[in-house]
């Protein structure tokens, strides 16, 4: 089964970077660096996976996670931050199990 993944990081370094490795292990990769873009394509694809970066202009991390998981809940979903205090404010979405983890920057 070929794996759909969803990237969406305003931080151009980080999306091509993770894009051009994500596809070179095979995987199809979608990236944006717009939140409301990246809502059409949730709602218009079906992924296996989304890395949300959590601070974004439009639309936060968070908010993308219960968007994603109201159109489809077998998606697994990462928020990717450089944030020093993500886990505290993922915290409730982590402990209910709506967030699947949490990937810190840079890698």
């Amino acid at each position: 089964m070929n794996k759909n993944i969803l990237l969406v990081d305003d931080d151009p370094g980080i999306r091509n970077s993770l894009t051009m490795l994500l596809r070179n292990e095979g995987y199809s990769v979608d990236a944006t660096s717009h939140s409301v873009e990246a809502e059409i394509l949730i709602k218009k694809n079906r992924y296996n996976v989304c890395l949300f970066d959590y601070k974004m202009k439009d639309l936060n991390g968070i908010e993308l996670l219960k968007i994603t998981k109201n159109i489809n809940p077998q998606c697994s979903v990462f928020i990717v931050s450089a944030m020093l205090n993500i886990d505290e404010l993922c915290k409730k979405e982590v402990n209910s199990g709506l967030l699947d983890g949490i990937i810190s920057k840079p890698f």
